[in-house]
């Protein structure tokens, strides 16, 4: 009890116990690096903690897929998550040299229609000061961006620089080496926090006021369906580990629904120990960064007043405006997608976007099309997901829709008409689908073209759902020629039978071969009413 009281008596002095000349930055600045040493006593030395050279982390992870509810079956706030297994994982720092590695092999605990999300694909991903790349399964580098705000996670050098200090003992490291300046000491609660900056950015480090022990890091990025958001990694279990003390489990969540994004639970730690050379190759230092490639796009008609964007974006000619159904991946090919979409029809503005389903790969433009002021459809049960995204904000960063922003939605129950005197688009509810509840496609009466995301066409090699194509088409009763998805290429009907029946068997022979071996895969036997 006397230990507790003269903790919290040291955290409540830490402000008066510098000199009265100095200015209130000063100040914080002194209460901080007085709170690093606190810690790194507590954490086992400030001398034992320089020492360390090189740290290996061991164990396994599971992270949720594309953010938590943007994989989810639907966009309600109840809807289980999703998730990802990372196993045979690995975290390497190299702190004289500024080097850091993560390395998993990855598998989706749920039906994925991709062969990558149930092989255990080693991913390897290491940063050598400012410049990040990957390593293949057979050696192979290549660069990889500043920031890569995608739909399953962000990346790039500017992450990986924050993931390398997302750690108790790399933090106050670099705190008492000079590799990050702390500053702008505060208390919050139970907690006092200060910054830590570097070239890269700044975090957030809460030392617990009891213990001393570093309790939690925060930090932003920014991503292109949620604009900027916060990651924040709390740490548990302290063991000892030689002479520190070391965290056995860290759970990071989101601002975001407030998500649980990782849990990362450790085997065990190794302190100046060997591990991969990670300096990176000159291949990759004098390779050009990927952020500044602009996306290379092509336009193929469809049909009369149809065309296909290689995006995956498809294009439809009204009387006075133009629509497009879908905008995918994130917002610079968006926005690449939205400029040549432009072009097809000059005297026309596009003014509508229709959105398939919530999920994160398909709204990965939503904020483009909101700051271009496009009237957004959808299926009903979507409106609130898509305002959300919308509203969300980005000061600072990089950005479509930096001050977030708001649109005119129209739902879609079971069917809706989309018409003038010049052209015609129904649009359906999609069913018989385990991917996604709350769907819409759309179909052309005279062309007789489907445009559609995810119901016969999200990827080649597996049909866990290869019903749900022709159980829309008998539902509504449609006549299908062709069909222009947001995956894949354009099909004809029969086509896309052959797609989805090729899918369909490889799914069964996986789940049978794997049940043959007692191991039962989610998805796995795959519900079909049909005999493919």
């Amino acid at each position: 009890m006397k230990t507790k009281s003269l903790n919290l008596a040291i955290a409540a002095t830490a402000f008066v116990a510098v000199m009265p000349s100095q200015s209130f930055a000063e100040r914080t600045e002194t209460a901080a690096q007085a709170l690093v040493n606190r810690a790194a006593t507590a954490l086992g030395g400030a001398e034992n903690i320089r020492n360390v050279h090189t740290l290996q982390l061991k164990g396994y992870a599971q992270t949720a897929y594309m953010w938590g509810t943007g994989g989810t079956i639907t966009a309600d706030l109840d809807a289980p998550l999703k998730w990802q297994a990372n196993n045979a994982l690995s975290y390497s720092w190299d702190f004289d040299n500024k080097r850091y590695q993560t390395k998993y092999r990855s598998n989706f605990l749920f039906p994925f229609a991709a062969a990558f999300g149930h092989a255990y694909y080693l991913d390897n991903r290491i940063v050598d000061g400012d410049i990040a790349y990957n390593l293949t399964e057979d050696g192979k580098a290549f660069r990889v961006g500043y920031s890569t705000p995608g739909p399953l996670e962000t990346d790039g050098a500017y992450d990986r620089r924050m993931w390398s200090l997302t750690n108790p003992l790399s933090a106050l490291r670099a705190a008492l080496t000079g590799a990050v300046k702390a500053s702008n000491y505060r208390i919050a609660g139970r907690h006092e926090l200060i910054d830590l900056e570097e070239k890269a950015g700044r975090l957030t480090l809460a030392v617990d006021r009891t213990s001393g022990l570093p309790h939690h890091i925060q930090w932003t990025t920014i991503q292109s369906n949620l604009g900027k958001v916060t990651y924040t990694t709390t740490f548990t279990g302290y063991t000892p580990v030689n002479t520190l003390l070391l965290p056995l489990a860290a759970k990071t969540t989101l601002d975001w629904r407030n998500t649980v994004y990782r849990n990362l639970y450790v085997d065990g730690y190794i302190i100046n120990g060997e591990i991969d050379p990670l300096a990176a190759p000159e291949s990759v230092r004098s390779a050009a960064l990927p952020d500044a490639l602009a996306p290379t796009l092509s336009v193929e008609k469809v049909a009369d007043r149809v065309w296909r964007i290689s995006s995956g974006t498809t294009v439809l000619e009204f009387a006075d405006h133009m629509t497009l159904f879908e905008l995918y991946g994130n917002q610079a090919l968006a926005q690449a997608t939205l400029q040549l979409a432009r072009t097809i029809k000059p005297g026309k503005p596009v003014t509508e976007l229709i959105v398939s389903h919530h999920h994160f790969d398909h709204t990965g433009g939503f904020r483009v099309a909101v700051a271009a002021g496009l009237r957004v459809i959808s299926q009903r049960n979507n409106e609130a997901i898509l305002r959300e995204l919308a509203s969300r904000k980005a000061p600072g960063v990089p950005d479509a829709l930096p001050a977030g922003g708001t649109f005119k939605f129209v739902g879609v129950d079971e069917h809706l008409t989309l018409g003038d005197s010049a052209y015609q688009l129904e649009l359906y509810r999609v069913v018989g689908n385990n991917h996604m509840t709350d769907a819409i496609f759309a179909y052309d009466p005279k062309s007789h073209v489907m445009i559609e995301g995810d119901i016969g066409t999200a990827a080649e090699d597996w049909q866990f759902w290869a019903d749900s194509y022709q159980d829309n088409i008998e539902k509504y009763g449609l006549t299908v020629s062709k069909i222009s998805p947001v995956h894949e290429r354009v099909f004809t009907h029969d086509e896309l039978i052959e797609f989805i029946r090729g899918g369909a068997k490889r799914v069964a022979n996986r789940c049978a071969k794997y049940a043959e071996a007692a191991n039962y895969l989610p998805g796995c036997p795959a519900f079909m009413h049909r005999a493919w």
